[in-house]
């Protein structure tokens, strides 16, 4: 039987795994593979069946958290006040006392029915509708050429009759600047590894600071 000893995030699924894990790496978090070997101060990465799987999971995870630390990451995607208002009302059923709005440096809370203490990060900022590829787009440098141009790009793909769906359209944009890198088309932790995406802009650093202060963790 398996002990369970360290505290839990939990994601929508893989590609939010490996791109959160390596930004952390990238940002002096000292993750190891596998994850569960890292240090047991460090959060477990819980990849869910997307968004629905994460709003499931808050109920059972911050019962049964005997303490331990829960964070959830979620995509805001079309509406932000609609998604808080969804994970809100579900801590609040667990004594989480929640503000009206989401604060913009993420959320951190306490549950006295479970002595837990509790995170969220609506992704891309807390701040805006978007996902996760809203999030790693903003973490393209500025004056990169190749980003409007695979907007662009996708956008007349899309005109002739491309097959992705059209909210994929922000994923398919990040797949074609992919596409045009060093290694093309690699997933986006391997990316973030090989510094395509700036780990330590100002957005970068407000998530990795809401992290470590929802963990308590220090780096030097």
């Amino acid at each position: 039987m398996t002990i369970e000893i360290h505290p839990k995030i939990y994601v929508e699924g893989k590609n939010d795994l490996f791109a959160l894990v390596e930004l952390l790496i990238r940002n002096g978090i000292p993750y190891v593979n596998p994850f569960k070997s890292s240090p047991i101060e460090l959060p477990e990465f819980k990849p869910c069946d997307g968004d629905e799987g994460v709003l499931n999971s808050v109920k059972l995870s911050i019962e049964f958290s005997k303490g331990r630390t829960v964070g959830f990451v979620i995509d805001a995607d079309l509406s932000q006040p609609s998604r808080w208002k969804a994970i809100s009302s579900r801590l609040e059923n667990v004594g989480v006392e929640v503000p009206e709005k989401i604060p913009s440096n993420g959320f951190i809370g306490y549950s006295d029915e479970y002595q837990t203490k509790v995170g969220v990060w609506l992704m891309p900022d807390n701040q805006s509708s978007g996902a996760l590829e809203d999030f790693l787009k903003k973490l393209i440098d500025d004056k990169d050429p190749l980003i409007e141009h695979a907007v662009n790009s996708t956008t007349e793909a899309k005109y002739l009759k491309a097959r992705f769906s059209d909210s994929d359209i922000k994923k398919a944009e990040l797949h074609t600047w992919l596409a045009w890198q060093k290694d093309p088309g690699c997933k986006y932790g391997i990316a973030i590894n090989a510094e395509y995406f700036q780990h330590n802009s100002k957005l970068a650093k407000r998530f990795v600071n809401w992290f470590k202060k929802l963990y308590d963790i220090e780096t030097e």
